[in-house]
Formats: C-alpha cells, structure tokens, sequence
C-alpha cells in the first residue's frame, strides 16, 4: 500500500509538472503574440503619424497648388490685356504709316524715284508688321487662343494669287518661280483660307529670300476619300474629304544637318537667316502649329548649298459649287474710281485718331465716294440719324460711346438693319470679332488694312463696282524685271573679285556709303552698271544688289 501511495504521488507530482511547463509555455508564447501585436500597433501608429503628415502635406500643396494656378490665371489676364493694348498701339502707327504711303502712291504727279521711296516705305511697313504679328501669333498659341475659322473658298484661285503676288519679287531677283497644280486637286473647298495662306506665304518668301539665283517651285496635288476600300470595306475616313499636300522646293543655299533639328524651334534660325538679319524665327513654328491644327504635319529636306524641300499636307472638306465665292478683286491693279452709271454710295468713317480718319476719308474720296466722318460712338450715331450712309467704318476702341455700343444702336432700329456697320479694329485677338458680331456688325477689318480691303468691303456689301488702273500695259520699250536683273548679274559677274566681294560685303551689312563706296571704284570701266546699282542703293534694295554676285564669295563670319 505505501509504494502504490508513492507511485501515485510521483504520478501527480509529474503531471503537475507537466501541466505547469504547457502553462508556462502558453503564457510565454502569450507574451510573444502580446509584444508582436504591440510592436505591430507601434507601426501602425508610426504609419498614422505618417499618413497625417502626408495628409497635411498634400493638403498644403493642394492649397499652393490652387493658389499658383489663380496666380497663373491671374497673370495670363494681364498678358492678355498686355497683348491686346501693345498690339492696339503697334498697329495703329502702322495703319497711318501704310495708308498715307498707299495714298501717295496714288499720287498720278509723282516721278519714280518718289514711287520708289514709297515702295520702300511700304515694304519695311509690310516687313514690320509681319515682325508684331508673328510675335503676337506666337502668344495666342502659347495661351491656346489660336482657332480655326472655315468657310469655303477657291483653292485654284488661291493658288493663282500666291503666284500673281510673288512673281514681281522674283522676277526682281531673277528667279524663276513656278506654280504647279496637279489635276486632282479640288477647286472648292471647306477650311481656314486665311492661316492655309499664311503658311504657304512664309515658305514662298523664305525660299526667295534664301535663294540668290535658280528656282522656286510650289507643287500641290491631293488625294480624295470617299470612305471605301477597293474590296468595298470602309477605310475609316470620311468621304467627301480630301488630303492636299503642297511642297516648296527651291535651289538655294540649303541648311547643314544639324540645323535641320531645330528649324522649327521658336525663335531659332538657320546660319543664313541669322546671315540675312531678318525675321523673328517664329515663321516655320507658327506654320507647323497651323498645319497640325489643320489636321496635318510638316517635314523639311535640305543640303548645304543644294537647296531645301519643305512639305506639308491639311485636310480639307470638298464645297459645293455654289458655295463658295470665287468673284475677286484683280490683285495685281490698283482701282482708280466707281464705274459709271452707279448710285453715289455714303460711307461713314468712325474712328478717334485724326491719322486713321484722314486716310479713309482721302481713300474713299479719291474713287469717288461720299463720305463723312465722326470722332466717337455719340457722333456716328447721330450722323448715321441725319445723313444715312450705306456703310459705316466703325472703329471699336473710343471715348464717350465705344463701337461696341454704337453698332448696337444702330441695329436695333428697323431702318439701322439696312446699313452694314463694318467693325474697325488693331487688337489681334479673334474675341473681338465675335464681339463686334453681337453687337450687330455686319463685317469685321482688322488694322492695318490695305485699300483693297476697302474696296473689297463695298464691293461684298453694297455691290460697288470699280474700275482699275492697268498695269499690264508697260512701256513695249523698257526691259521685263527678269531680263534686266540678269543684265546686270552679268555685267557684274566681269567685275574684279575683290570689287564684287566689297559690293556684297557692303550690301550684307545694309551700309548705304560703302556700296556708294564700291561702286565709284567701277564707275569708270562700267559706268552703265554703276549708275544701275547706285540706282538699287538709293532704293535700298540691297537683296537685289546681293542677288548680283554668288553667295560663296560672301567673307566668312
């Protein structure tokens, strides 16, 4: 009985301490899972704190973010505003600097040297505002305020006038210019006129200006959609759609590949742009933003001394035929008066400055067209109740009553919807045309306007018919510009190297006493050369005293 009593106590001896070890063992592994889970609080409150921090951080550059985004906004508005006065004040001086020349060139007294000085006048007046506008171009697509405006138009007969417009530059220096048209390419057609000319009109003009001899061609041919494939599945393009490309190609000084990269960089230029001292390098950027817009891409070919290819396509919707209007005033002649047996038509002219009044008044009077004036919005107003003109010239910007305002009292008479207020204005911004629209304004011309706009204006709106000045019928005895300019080419080309390379090194620098200077040293074994050149001196046509020797005898800079 005594060792069944000791068995028993060593039998719960072991089991107490067996249970004791599983207790101890579960309470330790309780400890663990008790300072795992701490250590996983720890983190988690250690995640928190990060997480609110984080949370106040984007919180504040929320914040920042929105207040840089009103700063932006805000200082957009004032480069807007900044934009819309400085391009007020630039173009007006321009309006009157433009105009008087135009006028004076009407002037049937004046001789030809006086002609030439006004041609002059003209051309660094048209080059100027070539500068503001492409600067100004420039800031309505970096504030992406630059829009389509389409219509329908003649693609032939813009093509023609492109050709009638550079033909007399060319034939001056004595390059060949060619227009070609392939027999697809759609006469009607639906799309920006204006910007698909504005890019066709800065590729034509630096393929001039940077070829001193050879040729300058514009191609154009197209390749029409109707929406079907050959085996009948539809191509996923729309019909009555068509892709017209265009490609100028000229045999000028051509570009080194490395410039090739950055040729349509805003405000980068070539080595013979730089060369040329003209030009912002804003023409082929603003060229390539418009083709892209227009639905299409533009790509440069070039070698250095071998000429350069530029290609672009648009995308253009075919027009109906009677869509379109194809009736336009001749380019190249000047309008000399009203055509008999016509109604004595009264226009209006309402601007502020006297400059821009005078010249209008002077313009419209000269062709025989009644016409009056008023100072602000209260005057035209008035005037337009007592005297009812035909056409009112409304200039938008003025003191007491703006155009705006005046438009639209005018219009909102019954007998005010029979007169065609055309809205005047030097703000390049496109709102101001759709302003000028609610207001009532029948048309919209944009300062500096050209004598032709005018014309053109009466034309549209009152049906005036004007005669013209021929200008075709020359003198049966002077020589074409493109037989002279060669004349002289070769009479220059038996001058002495170092006599040419003075001539040309003087006309790069625009320095009117050293071409003097150059040519009293070959007066006297070529007078009839020197007395042509003095003349393109005095004109300060130094391209066309450039465009007399080669390129490669230029000093290297």
């Amino acid at each position: 009985m005594q060792l069944v009593g000791i068995s028993a106590s060593v039998v719960v001896g072991t089991l107490l301490v067996v249970v004791l070890w599983a207790l101890r063992r579960r309470l330790r592994a309780r400890e663990r899972d008790l300072e795992r889970k701490a250590q996983e609080l720890a983190v988690s409150r250690a995640a928190e704190q990060r997480l609110t921090e984080e949370l106040v951080d984007a919180r504040r550059a929320e914040e920042e973010a929105r207040r840089a985004k009103a700063e932006a906004e805000a200082a957009s508005r004032a480069k807007s505003a900044f934009l819309a006065n400085m391009s007020h004040e630039l173009r007006t001086p321009l309006n009157s600097i433009l105009g008087f020349a135009q006028l004076m060139e009407r002037d049937v007294s004046l001789g030809d040297r006086h002609r030439e000085n006004l041609a002059v006048i003209c051309k660094s007046g048209e080059h100027l505002l070539g500068l503001v506008n492409d600067i100004l171009e420039m800031a309505k697509i970096e504030a992406g305020r630059m829009t389509l405006a389409d219509a329908d138009f003649d693609l032939h007969g813009m093509l023609s006038g492109l050709s009638e417009m550079f033909a007399v530059e060319a034939q001056k220096r004595g390059i060949t210019l060619t227009v070609e048209r392939e027999p697809d390419v759609p006469q009607l057609v639906h799309g920006d006129e204006g910007k698909l000319r504005q890019v066709l009109i800065n590729l034509l003009g630096n393929a001039l200006k940077f070829t001193p001899r050879g040729s300058v061609t514009l191609r154009a041919w197209a390749r029409r959609s109707t929406g079907i494939r050959e085996g009948g599945t539809h191509d996923g393009a729309t019909a009555g759609r068509a892709r017209v490309s265009f490609e100028v190609t000229d045999t000028g000084r051509g570009m080194a590949e490395e410039e090739l990269a950055e040729l349509f960089e805003a405000f980068a230029q070539t080595a013979s742009g730089r060369r040329s001292r003209e030009g912002t390098g804003l023409g082929l950027h603003i060229s390539r933003r418009i083709v892209r817009m227009m639905g299409g891409d533009m790509h440069v070919e070039s070698r250095l001394g071998r000429g350069t290819t530029l290609r672009f396509d648009v995308r253009l919707t075919l027009a109906d035929a009677g869509g379109a209007g194809l009736s336009a005033a001749p380019r190249s002649r000047r309008v000399v008066g009203l055509t008999p047996g016509q109604p004595r038509y009264r226009v209006l002219v309402v601007d502020d400055r006297w400059d821009v009044r005078h010249c209008l008044l002077k313009l419209l009077d000269s062709v025989g067209v009644e016409v009056r004036s008023a100072t602000n919005g209260l005057g035209a107003v008035a005037q337009w109740e007592t005297w009812s003109p035909h056409l009112v010239l409304l200039d938008l910007r003025m003191p007491l009553l703006d155009g705006y305002e005046a438009a639209s009292r005018i219009k909102s008479s019954p007998r005010g919807r029979d007169t065609v207020v055309v809205a005047m204005t030097a703000s390049a911004f496109e709102q101001n045309r759709s302003l000028a629209a609610e207001a009532g304004c029948d048309d919209f011309v944009s300062k500096p306007f050209r004598d032709a706009d005018i014309f053109n204006l009466l034309t549209k709106h009152l049906g005036a018919r004007f005669e013209h000045e021929d200008r075709l019928a020359a003198s049966p005895s002077a020589p074409a510009p493109a037989a002279r300019s060669v004349d002289l080419a070769r009479a220059a080309a038996e001058l002495p190297p170092s006599l040419r390379k003075d001539l040309r090194r003087a006309a790069t620098r625009l320095d009117a006493k050293a071409v003097q200077a150059a040519i009293e040293q070959f007066r006297p074994e070529d007078a009839e050369l020197a007395g042509a050149v003095a003349e393109l001196a005095r004109g300060y046509r130094f391209d066309s005293i450039l465009a007399l020797s080669s390129a490669e005898e230029e000093e290297p800079s």
